[in-house]
């Protein structure tokens, strides 16, 4: 077997004729990137020019269509949202604590877009905050704009 007894490409400046990017670009040995001086290997430097990073910055990532990002959004922003307001209503201040707060933001909107109607929802939301810390008028008004809110999902 053959092994490559040299670095991939020469580091310094005297010997550039060993340079894979020489053979890419045909350039000349006075003609050196900043990355081969510096000795550290650069992939954008073997890139087309015409291809800038912001160009393909926006590929890393699974790409989405554009509508389905906007309801993941939309729901991210009612999970977060749900799980402060039950912190608020359970007034718990802190991670650890799992005191009657047992329902996650996540299941309770997936059992609330399963139920056909909003009386529905709403006897359910009831009966799961029967023992919120806060007064029975927050929780109504909790209530209230959760079921606004899941309508918007």
């Amino acid at each position: 077997m053959n092994y490559m007894k040299r670095s991939f490409y020469s580091t310094t400046a005297s010997s550039s004729s060993s340079n894979i990017r020489d053979h890419l670009n045909n350039s000349s040995s006075t003609n050196k990137t900043t990355s081969s001086l510096n000795s550290c290997v650069r992939f954008n430097d073997l890139t087309p020019i015409s291809k800038t990073f912001d160009e393909r910055e926006k590929y890393l990532t699974a790409k989405y269509p554009q509508q389905q990002m906007q309801l993941i959004r939309k729901r991210l922003k009612v999970e977060f949202w749900l799980d402060d307001q039950l912190r608020f209503l359970y007034n718990i201040k802190d991670d650890s604590s799992q005191e009657d707060h047992d329902q996650c933001p996540e299941d309770l909107i997936d059992c609330l877009l399963d139920m056909d109607n909003e009386s529905e929802r709403r006897r359910f939301l009831i009966e799961k905050l029967k023992n919120v810390k806060q007064s029975r008028s927050i929780t109504m008004e909790f209530i209230d704009e959760f079921l606004h809110r899941i309508k918007m999902l």
